[in-house]
């Protein structure tokens, strides 16, 4: 019972309170309350470029905490795939997809999901993470070149999903992407190769 009436009397601060993330936080199961806060211990205690130290999670005053809410799950999204706990990683990474405000905070998280499922080897998960960062391109692609002084840099789902499409034979859907993205300028590593390839 005490431990309960302090649980609702408990000051709300820390980085929950500077990113508004205290309702969010206590929507969620218990069990996903924990890997929240381990995670970010995790972070606090590995990273020593880590503002924060594990008290800070819900406690203290935090100011300028230098992340969004989407960026901070992604942050420890990332702890978690370092430590190799891929289900707990694609978990956050999928929370911090929901809570992205723009299109290049859910590239951003969306690339990190690819990786991810490149490194799992899972096909299925590479398509449907390619295929969504895809559909965002328009919306994404300016402030994607402004922060790349000006120009497009390699893009992961451009050059996997063209790959993916050969690999299932739809040859003219992945000459079609290949060349889209090109006239866009968005380069591929082995543009020239694999147009050859799929205009044989």
């Amino acid at each position: 019972m005490i431990g309960k009436v302090f649980r609702i009397f408990r000051e709300k601060g820390g980085v929950l309170k500077a990113l508004d993330l205290w309702n969010w936080y206590e929507a969620l199961e218990p069990g996903d309350q924990k890997r929240v806060k381990y995670y970010f211990s995790l972070k606090s205690i590995k990273d020593m470029r880590f503002p924060f130290r594990a008290k800070h999670f819900d406690s203290g005053e935090v100011s300028n905490p230098g992340y969004t809410r989407t960026t901070l799950l992604g942050t420890l999204a990332q702890t978690a795939l370092l430590e190799g706990k891929y289900e707990d990683a694609e978990w956050l990474y999928l929370r911090a997809l929901e809570l992205s405000q723009n299109a290049f905070e859910r590239h951003l998280i969306l690339n990190d999901l690819l990786m991810l499922s490149q490194k799992l080897k899972d096909f299925e998960r590479m398509e449907k993470y390619a295929r969504m960062d895809l559909e965002l391109f328009e919306d994404y692609k300016e402030e994607l070149k402004e922060r790349n002084g000006g120009t497009l840099p390699q893009i992961n789902s451009y050059e996997l999903m063209v790959y993916l499409l050969e690999r299932k034979g739809d040859r003219t859907s992945a000459l079609e992407l290949l060349e889209r993205l090109h006239q866009e300028g968005v380069p591929h590593p082995f543009y020239e190769e694999v147009k050859k390839r799929l205009t044989a």
